[in-house]
C-alpha cells in the first residue's frame, strides 16, 4: 500500500507555487504528480481535447472515467514511492461544480493527508488576473468564496472514504509566501516520519 498526500485549492491560490517550493525544502522524497494533467493525457489519448483548460467542459460522465484511469495510475506510482497529488477537490463546469474525487476515485487513491490551500478571494482574483497563460472563468470575490466552500466540504467527504488528516494552509499577501511553505514542509515532513 503506497503513501499519499493531496494539496488541494481553487485556481490562483498558489497551490502549485507553495507544493513545488515545499518539496525543494524537505527532507521527506515525494514523487510529484498533477492529477489535472495525468487526466488531460488520457483524454488526449482519448481523442477528448487539445487543451488542458478544455477539461472542464467535458460531460460529467467522461470526466469521471479519466479520473478513474488517473487514479488507477498514481496508485501504481504509490506502491513504489510515496506520492504528493497536485489536484483540485472540485472543479467548476459549465452546469455545476464537479467533484474531483467521486467516491470510487478516492477509495482508490486512498490518501493519507489532504491539505487545502486557501486565500482571501480578493488575493485570488488578483492572483488570477495576473496570470495570463492560463484561460480561466472571470468570477467574482462571491463565487471564489463560494467554491472555497465547497472544497472544504469536499475534503471532509474525501476523508470519510479514506481517513485522511486534512490541514488547512493559509497563503496570504501580508504574510508572505514563505509561511505558507514552511507550514507545507512541516506536514510532510511529519506525515513520512509518523506513517511512513
Amino acid at each position: 500500500m503506497g503513501f499519499v498526500i493531496m494539496i488541494t485549492g481553487i485556481p490562483g491560490v498558489g497551490k502549485s507555487t507553495i507544493t513545488k517550493l515545499a518539496l525543494k525544502r524537505t527532507r521527506a522524497r515525494f514523487r510529484l504528480v498533477n492529477f489535472g494533467d495525468m487526466m488531460f493525457e488520457e483524454a488526449v489519448r482519448m481523442g477528448l481535447v487539445k487543451h488542458r483548460d478544455e477539461m472542464r467542459k467535458l460531460d460529467p460522465q467522461t470526466q469521471k472515467t479519466l479520473q478513474l484511469k488517473a487514479a488507477q495510475r498514481i496508485v501504481e506510482i504509490a506502491r513504489e514511492e510515496p506520492v504528493l497529488i497536485d489536484t483540485h477537490a472540485t472543479i467548476k463546469t459549465p452546469v455545476g461544480y464537479l467533484l474531483g474525487f467521486p467516491r470510487e476515485v478516492i477509495e482508490i487513491l486512498n490518501p493519507n493527508f489532504i491539505v487545502i490551500i486557501e486565500a482571501t478571494p480578493s488575493e485570488i482574483l488578483g492572483r488570477r488576473l495576473r496570470d495570463l497563460k492560463r484561460d480561466r472563468d472571470v468570477e467574482t470575490e462571491e463565487q471564489i468564496a463560494r467554491h472555497q466552500d465547497l472544497n472544504r466540504a469536499a475534503a471532509i467527504s474525501y476523508a470519510m472514504h479514506s481517513n485522511a488528516l486534512i490541514k488547512i494552509i493559509e497563503n496570504h499577501e501580508d504574510k508572505g509566501l514563505e509561511e505558507a511553505v514552511n507550514e507545507l514542509v512541516k506536514v510532510l515532513d511529519l506525515a513520512v516520519r509518523e506513517y511512513a
